[in-house]
């Protein structure tokens, strides 16, 4: 069964060109897929669109069989819950520890403690952090911290993962070690949308890929 499905989708920011032109693509429950293709080719704009972080200017986005373009305001906290987000620059809260920046979905969500307490250290003993819950990032390499947002991604145990050049800070070692992450979460069942434009980080991984140029899908592959 398709878990995402656009259909001319398109996104117009205001007094700007178009940044996503007539999108047509569906993504199956369990896929891993790479979306690239050079900067400003439209690539976080999908993922803002797939988040509601952005609504869409024009078309269809269905994900899980409901479309989403409308959804009320107040109904995109609950749609959410079964989104997990990631960064490039992280954006941890510099005041609270790794166990509460990973907390904290739960938190918002209203989590009873014992649940917060056995999510949060299960998330971190995935990314190989457990003993660094009492550290701040501050306190953390770049690495370590791109783990944590991953951690607090994967905390609600979301079924579909987006992640936007989330090894665009990283060295070539510690980024292959982020997406055997990926693949780890992805092998358990995640569907996971990576954004991307290292096409030699890619080419590790036999997975498909999506290529925008100048906000047009140009192609989809598999490496």
């Amino acid at each position: 069964m398709s878990l995402i499905e656009c259909r001319h989708l398109g996104k117009r920011y205001a007094g700007s060109k178009e940044a996503l032109l007539d999108i047509n693509l569906t993504i199956q429950r369990g896929e891993l897929v790479f979306l690239t293709g050079h900067s400003g080719a439209g690539k976080s704009t999908l993922l803002r669109l797939l988040a509601l972080i952005e609504r869409p200017s024009r078309g269809s986005l269905r994900i899980n069989g409901h479309e989403i373009s409308h959804l009320p305001d107040v109904a995109i906290p609950r749609y959410r819950q079964n989104l997990g987000i990631i960064f490039q620059d992280h954006r941890l809260l510099p005041d609270r520890n790794v166990y509460e920046n990973v907390a904290l979905p739960l938190r918002i969500t209203g989590a009873e403690p014992r649940i917060v307490a056995k999510r949060v250290r299960a998330a971190l003993d995935k990314v190989g952090l457990l003993d660094k819950e009492r550290s701040f990032p501050a306190q953390l390499s770049a690495g370590q911290q791109q783990r944590v947002g991953i951690a607090r991604a994967v905390v609600n145990k979301p079924a579909l993962l987006l992640a936007d050049e989330p090894t665009g800070n990283l060295d070539p070692t510690l980024s292959a070690e982020i997406m055997r992450l990926f693949t780890a979460f992805n092998q358990v069942g995640v569907t996971v949308l990576v954004a991307t434009h290292d096409r030699s980080l890619i080419r590790q991984f036999a997975e498909r890929i999506l290529l925008l140029r100048r906000g047009r899908l140009q192609g989809d592959s598999h490496a």
